[in-house]
């Protein structure tokens, strides 16, 4: 299975970029709020970022859930740039 370059729009990791699974449509970040996570839902829209090849999927903030038991090496941790 091939991945795909994502950017994040808005909330705590706003800019930041990663790679993830081909076909992935939501991903859960650690949130700056204890207990919580973020919430980003991909859009549909693309987006350049300077030094990669090709475009990035763009995921937009779409609010906090509780943490509840989801084990924290679950988490994705997208980079920043």
């Amino acid at each position: 299975m091939s991945d795909e370059l994502v950017v994040l729009r808005g909330g705590s990791r706003d800019r930041e970029s990663s790679r993830v699974a081909e076909g992935v449509r939501r991903i859960l970040t650690a949130s700056p709020a204890p207990g919580l996570l973020d919430v980003y839902e991909a859009n549909g829209e693309t987006q350049e970022l300077a030094g990669n090849p090709g475009l990035a999927l763009v995921f937009v903030h779409a609010g906090q859930e509780p943490a509840g038991d989801l084990a924290p090496e679950l988490l994705h941790s997208p980079h920043s740039g």
